[in-house]
């Protein structure tokens, strides 16, 4: 990880600059799946407002952040079980800057995240980084595939844990 890396709770006083940590991600992460339009649509005003519930809710402790000599990196984020919604924890996101990537911080912010416990996520179909990530952790596909809508159609895959 380095010495200037950690990973750490992440607190409400972080919303704002995880808010832009997220859209600069997931610009990185996207931008050869989403047309040029599309990106230069998003803003962080709609983060700024997520992060803020996330992080004053009932599951704010499942979020961490991935930080670089007091700049955040990268973050990650997981729900739990809950009847009628969830089944077991889903792993929401988990996001680190390219220029962070390769140094262990993925990680570490899957391992405070999730721990060893069964979970389940969705990873982008042409995200074949992650995937294999995902899959050195004990993921595998399900077969359950989607798309979002929302994001021009991007097609996704299920993939999950199962307990140890």
């Amino acid at each position: 990880m380095g010495p200037t890396c950690s990973v750490r709770p992440a607190a409400a006083e972080d919303a704002e600059a995880l808010a832009r940590l997220h859209l600069e991600c997931w610009r990185e992460t996207y931008a050869h799946l989403l047309s040029p339009g599309f990106m230069a649509g998003q803003g962080v005003e709609g983060r700024l407002a997520m992060w803020r519930h996330l992080l004053a809710g009932p599951h704010a402790a499942r979020h961490f952040v991935a930080v670089d000599g007091g700049r955040l990196v990268g973050f990650a984020g997981s729900l739990p079980p809950e009847d009628g919604v969830r089944e077991q924890t889903e792993l929401w996101g988990i996001y680190l800057l390219a220029s962070h990537q390769g140094r262990g911080l993925g990680q570490a912010l899957l391992d405070a995240t999730i721990g060893h416990e069964a979970a389940a996520l969705w990873v982008a179909e042409d995200n074949p980084l992650a995937q294999a990530f995902y899959q050195r952790n004990g993921f595998v596909f399900t077969g359950a595939r989607d798309t979002i809508e929302d994001w021009e159609g991007l097609p996704e895959l299920r993939m999950a844990r199962p307990a140890p």
